[in-house]
């Protein structure tokens, strides 16, 4: 049976800044990207590309990484060694046969005439090629296979299948010569390009994987990153302890819980506060979940998720000639017709329906949430700045109210970035206009034409 593909639509992926963009900054993707080889680079971006919707196939990457970064691997791929091996393993004419005559007559126009490229890029790349093959015995020396999680055990049995097949029985005693002769090149190259080419593409992969988990495990470190632990429970839970913005400089750091009974998160606040950046840290967390990598928190519990939709930073269609209020809306219709194929979402929108007036916003807003409210399956965040929304909404016993903290010291705001239970009555709208003095820049201009 094929694996659900999990939701995460282009908006999403954008308002995340999941991948770099044109628009600078940063990006998830480049949290992580610290890797030392180039397929481990492209291995990482699959990963981000296909997040999982299988609770043992997240925890076998989670286990995975938490061996690696606890077991301080002394492991390090060679980024040189992996791109010459690919080089050399694409040489054209694959040797399909070994004959000493012939590798004897090319060793020897090479040494006369030097003007043979191929063969100084079939010497380096076995080189190479035992270099490789020997750090990943030592691999398996240094890992015990009994301690392993699964993923690390499918790795380490590949390993010890390849350098103990019949095909691989020269390699031990090739490696060990200074020099070889024009006979062990010829064998080690039909090895190597013909015989076990499949065998050495596959192992340069678990290199790569390598590669990615540990770099993710140190990045976890340095960053304060934890991994999510898996929920076995029957009921869907989403909780945090010290969530934080992994973008922002010396975050301040949250809690939240999700269930059953409290899936619905109504979250007010002044502008400025810090609502925007704290819905894209859940979000971001939970789309690291399902990679099953680290996420920007001390603690994580998690259900799996089907998907991830968000509407954060939602532009006007202009090219369709449709308004940003409609815009919103059809972002509404696609979220109420994902949750017709799989309620098991989570699903963010910051400030709904800020595109239109403030009649037909708190209208709209109260409509889509009570009939959200209704679904007991799946998890909502909404953010929005029309407070009298939270209070016509207060009876419903599975939405809980959250407020970003803000106060005024010396007639000037102060933001804590703190979320609060209950609904904030602050309104910051009107005392930015005034501190920014545009009244009196009119009334100047007023002035100036009398």
């Amino acid at each position: 049976m094929p694996q659900h593909v999990f939701e995460l639509d282009r908006q999403t992926r954008e308002d995340l800044s999941i991948f770099p963009n044109n628009h600078g900054g940063q990006s998830v993707l480049e949290i992580f990207d610290h890797v030392t080889t180039v397929g481990g680079k492209e291995k990482l971006r699959d990963i981000f590309n296909a997040p999982l919707t299988d609770a043992a196939q997240i925890e076998q990457r989670i286990n995975a990484i938490k061996y690696l970064q606890n077991a301080a691997t002394t492991f390090k791929p060679d980024r040189l060694a992996c791109d010459y091996i690919e080089y050399y393993l694409k040489l054209a004419q694959k040797p399909t046969s070994v004959s000493k005559i012939k590798a004897i007559e090319r060793k020897a126009m090479h040494f006369i005439f030097n003007n043979d490229n191929d063969l100084y890029t079939i010497n380096q790349g076995i080189n190479y090629t035992f270099t490789l093959l020997r750090d990943l015995y030592d691999f398996t020396i240094a890992n015990d296979y009994t301690t392993l999680p699964v993923l690390l055990q499918s790795a380490h049995s590949t390993i010890t299948a390849t350098l103990q097949h019949p095909d691989f029985s020269l390699v031990q005693s090739l490696s060990a010569k200074e020099k070889l002769s024009a006979i062990d090149t010829a064998k080690a190259d039909h090895l190597f390009r013909y015989v076990g080419y499949e065998r050495i593409k596959i192992l340069l992969d678990i290199v790569y994987q390598l590669d990615v988990f540990i770099t993710v495990g140190n990045r976890a470190k340095q960053l304060g990153f934890c991994l999510p632990v898996i929920s076995k429970s029957a009921g869907q839970t989403l909780n945090f302890k010290g969530l934080f913005h992994p973008f922002i400089k010396n975050p301040v750091d949250n809690d939240i819980i999700f269930n059953n009974s409290k899936n619905i998160c109504f979250v007010t606040g002044a502008n400025m506060a810090g609502k925007s950046s704290f819905l894209k840290s859940v979000a971001i967390s939970v789309f690291l979940s399902q990679v099953g990598f680290p996420v920007p928190a001390s603690y994580m519990e998690t259900s799996v998720f089907d998907g991830l939709i968000t509407t954060i930073n939602l532009s006007d269609n202009i090219n369709q000639g449709n308004s940003h209020f409609y815009t919103e809306v059809s972002r509404v219709k696609h979220v109420a017709t994902q949750m017709h194929q799989s309620q098991n979402m989570v699903v963010i929108f910051d400030e709904l329906f800020r595109g239109t007036n403030v009649k037909d916003a708190y209208d709209a807003s109260l409509s889509i949430i009570s009939a959200f409210s209704k679904l007991k399956k799946g998890f909502f965040m909404i953010s929005t700045h029309i407070v009298e929304i939270a209070h016509d909404l207060a009876d419903i016993e599975n939405i809980s109210f959250k407020y970003m903290e803000s106060t005024f010291e010396n007639d000037v705001p102060k933001y804590s970035y703190k979320l609060m239970d209950g609904i904030t009555e602050e309104r910051l709208g009107m005392w930015i206009v005034k501190n920014e003095g545009i009244v009196e820049i009119i009334e100047e201009l007023l002035h100036k034409q009398q």
